[in-house]
């Protein structure tokens, strides 16, 4: 039933946007343990990109701006907010200021990834849209490396799962632990 509705709903959300480009896959990645093996993937060019924060971004689709909420992670905020004041409190009480720096630093490292790329492709989990109707993505790049992914091993996020999207939270997880544990981009 889930499948059916996420379909009627891709087919709805690709009218509405426009789908681009439609591959059957991405060859393999270049992440140890994670596959590729895409059903669907959306063109939209990174260099119309516009960076929310460390977690959303809004890309271009045949001419229309769509708000992507990458899947599976967080960022530290960039204003203050009640949820900046919960991230500051819940990562060893650190100031106010200092989540707002981290969450430029992510930000300012996406706009860096996005403008080093020629184009870029949406993957999507079980759900297509989140309750503030943001698209829910996977954002992968055309050298066969994810968004996502890159934020958390390099340092710039955190994993957040929300079920019943998961496709890569154990990865994920890996992932932002051995980060932390390098202390590499927000973590120093």
């Amino acid at each position: 039933m889930a499948h059916v509705r996420n379909f009627l709903f891709l087919f709805i959300l690709s009218i509405m946007i426009g789908c681009g480009e439609v591959r059957d896959s991405l060859p393999q990645s270049n992440y140890p343990n994670i596959t590729t093996n895409i059903q669907t993937l959306d063109k939209a060019d990174p260099k119309e990109a516009i960076i929310v924060d460390g977690d959303t971004i809004k890309l271009e689709f045949d001419g229309k701006l769509t708000t992507i909420r990458l899947i599976g992670i967080d960022s530290f905020e960039t204003k203050k907010n009640d949820k900046a004041y919960r991230q500051a409190y819940q990562n060893g009480h650190i100031s106010i200021e200092e989540v707002l720096e981290r969450g430029e630093r992510a930000k300012a490292y996406i706009k860096a990834l996005l403008s080093k790329r020629i184009e870029n492709y949406l993957a999507y989990d079980e759900d297509f849209l989140d309750r503030y109707g943001r698209t829910l993505a996977y954002v992968w790049f055309d050298d066969h490396t994810m968004l996502n992914m890159k934020l958390i091993c390099d340092g710039y996020a955190f994993p957040l799962t929300i079920q019943p999207n998961d496709k890569y939270a154990k990865q994920f997880q890996n992932c932002y632990e051995e980060a932390k544990a390098a202390h590499r981009g927000i973590w120093r």
